[in-house]
């Protein structure tokens, strides 16, 4: 008589929805695992079947047809895991790599982020003796902007608060970015002439510039920006405790290089012509090397390796994707040098340094 064993987890009756495991033993032989749930089977990870089948095969009522044994005799003991490869088990669940990917500006709630002003003039007369008047003012500025961002991260959450439905976590980590990025020119006049006056002041002052030699020499940079973060996170849990909704502010500390890749052999080079009025919107140049900015008193130059900043971060999400804004409000440093012999126009250069910052915003994949 063929004999078929069981072993019984719940004492519930069977029923179709029931999930179960069938290991075939031989011709005619097989073993059958029975449980409600696929979680009721993992119950079988904590029993000692090597010792349940060798009592069954020294078992007296080899005849009986069903043989029921409890599950309590065979308890097997779960070794221990070393408390290193338990932590480091807890600290991966709880880690996670991220990719964002972006675009960026030079303004920030319509306002130029760090914008260095490295040429003022409010007197007219310095230029025309005879100006048809004294309110006018005009200045040179630059501003730096983002025009893409790539970048990728690994994160750890350590959480601080968690209940029902919100938590609170704390977000630290590594990461990198490649940065395209570009300074920007304006030339700015502030004045109330109209017509021909203004026409007159107008070439009188592009003569003055002229007689500077203020050229603007450089535009597209790229920077690689290595990093170290912390945020603070709120989230939101769904009914079966998963994490969804989350909104996080933090901070975190560049270090970056940033190189000029243009070649002037290759792509030729053109400048800006500084004496023209351009918008606010700011204009271009490309040049193979520093200065940004020079003339025939002063230059102006950046740092390009190692240069360090720290950036604000906010960003909010639902479950593997979320939006991001982040703000460095001085990226990099603008360097007044000057010459030998100045002339008497140095004085309404810009002596002092001054940072540029820059503004960027996108998308995150990643929990």
């Amino acid at each position: 008589m063929k004999t078929a064993f069981f072993v019984c987890l719940l004492t519930a009756q069977l029923s179709f929805a029931a999930d179960s495991l069938i290991v075939n033993a031989g011709r005619n032989s097989r073993v059958i695992f029975y449980g409600k749930t696929p979680a009721d089977l993992q119950n079988l990870e904590r029993l000692d079947l090597n010792k349940l089948l060798r009592d069954l095969n020294q078992s007296k009522d080899t005849t009986a047809e069903r043989i029921q044994m409890s599950a309590e005799s065979y308890q097997a003991t779960p070794k221990a895991l070393p408390k290193w490869k338990q932590f480091w088990q807890d600290y991966k669940k709880n880690t996670f790599f991220n990719f964002h990917v972006g675009t960026g500006s030079y303004a920030f709630f319509q306002r130029p982020i760090g914008r260095y002003e490295y040429f003022r003039l409010t007197d007219p007369t310095i230029f025309m003796p005879d100006s048809p008047t004294k309110d006018y003012t005009f200045f040179n500025a630059l501003w730096l902007r983002t025009r893409s961002v790539v970048g990728v991260s690994v994160v750890h959450d350590a959480h601080l608060m968690s209940g029902n439905r919100a938590g609170l976590k704390l977000r630290y980590g590594l990461g990198i970015e490649a940065l395209g990025l570009r300074y920007e020119y304006a030339n700015v006049i502030k004045t109330d002439l109209r017509g021909p006056d203004y026409e007159l002041i107008s070439s009188a002052k592009s003569t003055y510039f002229n007689s500077l030699r203020m050229t603007a020499y450089q535009t597209d940079v790229r920077a690689m920006s290595y990093n170290v973060q912390l945020m603070p996170k709120v989230f939101l849990k769904n009914k079966k405790g998963q994490e969804t909704f989350s909104f996080g502010l933090g901070v975190r500390y560049n270090t970056s290089i940033t190189r000029q890749p243009l070649i002037s052999s290759l792509n030729g080079w053109g400048s800006y012509p500084m004496a023209s009025d351009a918008v606010l919107g700011g204009g271009r140049s490309t040049f193979s090397q520093t200065p940004i900015v020079s003339s025939s008193d002063v230059f102006y130059s950046t740092e390009d390796a190692h240069v360090g900043s720290f950036t604000f971060m906010s960003e909010i999400g639902y479950k593997s994707i979320a939006l991001f804004a982040n703000y460095t409000p001085a990226f990099t440093q603008i360097k007044p040098n000057f010459r030998q012999n100045v002339s008497t126009n140095a004085q309404y250069f810009n002596q002092n340094a001054g940072n540029l910052g820059f503004f960027n915003f996108g998308v995150k994949f990643g929990r």
